[in-house]
């Protein structure tokens, strides 16, 4: 193709493209999923909890000595009273005869000069002399008792044997441990809330239901025992609640202390909220400015506005509570808040 052709066909193109008319491209209309607004008090959360044991002890004996019997072991149900191990007592019961029999000596004497003193036949000094001996005999002879009583370690409530320490035979000390015994009829659940739900614990109408591991499916009812009322290192509020359920049959629900669980809590916090509260999915919810300002995509009709709203804390039902910024009945955009922009025309999905 020489020269002159070249110009004249870009020439008639050029003349083409001015005769024809601009096409306008329809503006995007971006379909959204959207959530009503609606108007709430109610709170829930769900934490993580450990059973305890509400009286547990390490037994001891209070003297020493070889344990010669030890019938308990691990995991065992003891009674209040049930011999839990004993320890050789025959050195012990020496020094118990020893003691006896200076006592009885000591009582008789003191007798003898309390009659003699009636009589004038002992002079008071005697009679005196004769009841200090009496009272530190009678103090050797209570001990040398509670000596030989504490060769028997015995239960001091019902409960289980969590833990046995020592062994038969072995020689221990006093105030050592020979086993941990632990009420598993007195059960308490220990868990840990955030500090800024502190106020969930001054709310009315509280709730909790425990769920455990080994036992799924199957809830409870429980009431709260006691919380402190701030973290000492930070780490959260410890709370203790404590199982209030006559379907909780302990024969059928062998739960022990160490056992975890779940505990679902709820309440109506509107006595604590001044401004009524709106409820609204977490998804709805995107923030700005490192996290600083919180938004969501309120419809206008068939176009979004960007709202600045007031987080209190997450219900726990993958929703949020907003104190400030939305009003009952108001529909807002629960996915892709990301992607849209102020003033873009969408479409509800239905």
């Amino acid at each position: 193709m020489n020269k002159n052709c070249v110009i004249t066909f870009i020439a008639a193109l050029s003349l083409a493209a001015c005769g024809q008319k601009k096409v306008e491209t329809p503006a995007l209309v971006r379909p959204v999923k959207t959530a009503t607004v609606e108007s709430s008090s109610e709170i829930n959360k769900d934490f993580s909890g450990i059973v305890e044991a509400v009286e547990y002890v390490k037994l001891a004996f209070r003297v020493s000595g070889q344990i010669i019997n030890l019938p308990v072991i691990e995991g065992q149900k003891v009674k209040k009273g049930q011999l839990i191990a004993a320890i050789d007592p025959r050195d012990i019961a020496l020094q118990y005869a020893a003691d006896k029999s200076a006592y009885e000596t000591a009582a008789a004497q003191l007798e003898r000069n309390k009659r003699l003193l009636e009589r004038q036949a002992v002079s008071v000094q005697d009679y005196e002399i004769s009841l200090a001996n009496y009272q530190k005999a009678k103090s050797a002879f209570e001990l040398s008792t509670n000596n030989m009583n504490d060769t028997r370690l015995l239960a001091p409530f019902d409960g289980s044997i969590e833990t046995r320490i020592a062994e038969n035979y072995q020689r221990v000390n006093s105030g050592e441990g020979i086993v941990q015994l632990v009420n598993t009829n007195k059960l308490r659940i220990k868990f840990t809330i955030p500090d800024a739900y502190l106020y969930l614990l001054h709310a009315k109408d509280q709730k909790y239901m425990v769920e455990f591991d080994t036992y799924k499916g199957q809830a409870f009812n429980a009431i709260l025992e006691e919380y402190l009322d701030m973290s000492a290192d930070g780490t959260g509020i410890p709370v203790s609640i404590i199982i209030d359920d006559p379907a909780f049959d302990r024969a059928k629900y062998d739960v022990k202390p160490g056992f975890t669980c779940s505990i679902h809590f709820s309440a109506n916090v509107g006595t604590l909220i001044e401004e009524s509260m709106s409820v609204v999915p977490l998804s709805a919810v995107f923030c700005e400015n490192e996290g600083k300002q919180l938004y969501v995509w309120v419809l206008n009709g068939n176009k979004v506005e960007r709202r600045e709203i007031s987080v209190m804390s997450p219900t726990g039902d993958s929703s949020a509570f907003v104190t400030k910024g939305l009003k009952p009945g108001e529909k807002v955009v629960i996915a892709g808040v990301y992607q849209i922009v102020e003033g873009e025309t969408v479409k509800e999905l239905n």
